[in-house]
């Protein structure tokens, strides 16, 4: 082994060894420890933030809604309230999927529910009676390619927590599930976004009833969307204190038929 390079130790220690036995033994003594893996991110809240890059916590493997939602849908989406750092929060909105109008403009869009064979052990039976597998998820590559165009979409809805588009990667790291019932549903995700070397984060918040059109025959489903920005530092967002929150209105009706 390169300690064998070295000679007895005597007095003086170090100043005794001949320069190129120093740089021999210091050399292997680097190469060895890069060879060694750093451990892995223990996914423990740290300081007030959360740690991006730690394996995922989620409480369930997507977000439920109800079967009668599956299908096509036409979603409008108003900003109402827009504070902080205008720049974050319109990064965060194209990252997320905005685009093809100005941030703060309303959009109007497209987007779909589908089954998934993946949910039925995360929700047996509710409240309501109804089996787990009777959900329907949210089509996100649909969604992202109705919101923003172009077809350059990676998503599997057996591996819903991970989205490519345009070179960005959303990631699902956090998730807390509020099961349909009568009162409504909802849910709220920590969304980890990596675009070349930046990472940047993300916390929607979504709410929803269900209720009528003005004519009181057709089904709508209205919601209240909350989006907070962080400050990423080393892969950890702050999330104590967001650098912007964003609130909007959702609208979905059925398209015409």
């Amino acid at each position: 082994t390169f300690c064998s390079r070295l000679p007895p130790p005597v007095a003086g220690g170090l100043d005794v060894l001949s320069r190129q036995d120093f740089l021999l033994s210091a050399s292997s003594t680097l190469f060895l420890s890069a060879a060694v893996p750093p451990p892995p991110r223990s996914g423990v809240d740290v300081g007030g933030g959360i740690d991006l890059l730690a394996e995922p916590q989620l409480s369930t493997k997507d977000v439920v809604f109800p079967p009668s939602m599956e299908g096509l849908w036409n979603c409008e989406r108003v900003v109402t309230v827009a504070e902080g750092d205008s720049f974050a929060a319109e990064t965060i909105w194209k990252s997320l999927g905005g685009g093809r109008k100005k941030f703060q403009e309303p959009e109007s869009f497209l987007t779909r529910f589908i089954p998934s064979r993946i949910i039925a052990d995360d929700f047996v039976v509710t409240d309501r009676g109804i089996a787990g597998d009777k959900y329907v998820v949210t089509d996100r590559g649909y969604e992202i390619v109705s919101r923003r165009g172009g077809d350059d979409v990676v998503w599997n809805v057996d591996q819903p927590n991970q989205l490519i588009h345009d070179k960005i990667e959303l990631t699902v790291v956090r998730r807390v599930v509020e099961a349909p019932t009568d009162k409504g549903f909802g849910f709220q995700e920590l969304i980890r976004i990596t675009e070349g070397p930046f990472v940047r984060a993300a916390f929607i918040k979504r709410r929803y009833r269900r209720a009528y059109d003005e004519t009181g025959t057709n089904r709508v489903v209205e919601g209240l969307e909350i989006v907070k920005t962080f400050r990423v530092l080393d892969g950890v967002a702050g999330t104590e204190f967001p650098t912007s929150t964003t609130k909007s209105t959702i609208r979905m009706t059925r398209p015409p038929a």
